[in-house]
């Protein structure tokens, strides 16, 4: 069996993993999730099917991966401890991902790919993209400056109207409309 060299990391190279998501996320977006295939990823990308296989042996690892790292690297400004602003910030940086990213075309291929079995990837997706606002919404409540008994469940209701005008109804959303959604929530709760 061969060993990982001294100095490298166990794994595909950085520039091996952006390429295969790249062409995977294309491909899902177009086709679906039943055409990201290793033999057309290997056609598409060039990257041998023996990496692939080996990488992501089913369908549903390389999704995973790639929901991992659509969802790890958001572009949230850091918090600054102060409420409502870091609030504010959160729900900015997912309408930032509505207007620059794929959110929608994303969200479709997965409930597509999710339909008749028992994963649900699409709501892991939103779970991923809602998370700096639970992450604000937890800091809050732990300073006391919000009242808030659930702040992932707090996160959903603040995001839903947001997630349902985007992804459901296609309509754009602003930071003025993030910005509303957040006032009308933190009245009332603030500790």
């Amino acid at each position: 069996m061969a060993t990982t060299p001294p100095g490298e990391p166990r794994g595909p190279r950085v520039d091996t993993v952006e390429t295969v998501f790249t062409y995977a996320f294309r491909i899902l977006i177009a086709e679906g999730a039943h055409a990201l295939t290793p033999q057309r990823l290997h056609r598409e990308s060039g990257i041998a099917r023996t990496t692939i296989y080996r990488n992501w042996p089913e369908t549903r690892d390389l999704i995973a991966a790639m929901l991992a790292k659509a969802t790890g690297d958001q572009d949230v400004a850091p918090f600054v401890g102060a409420h409502p602003d870091d609030l504010r910030a959160a729900v900015a940086s997912l309408i930032f991902r509505f207007n620059h990213r794929p959110v929608r075309p994303l969200f479709a291929a997965l409930v597509e790919h999710s339909r008749g079995s028992d994963e649900d990837i699409a709501a892991e997706y939103v779970d991923g993209i809602v998370r700096p606002v639970g992450r604000a919404l937890r800091e809050a409540a732990a300073r006391g400056d919000l009242e808030v008994d659930d702040p992932d469940a707090a996160a959903n209701d603040l995001v839903a109207p947001l997630l349902m005008r985007h992804v459901i109804l296609g309509q754009a959303v602003s930071e003025a409309d993030g910005d509303a959604l957040v006032d009308a929530f933190v009245a009332g709760r603030v500790g």
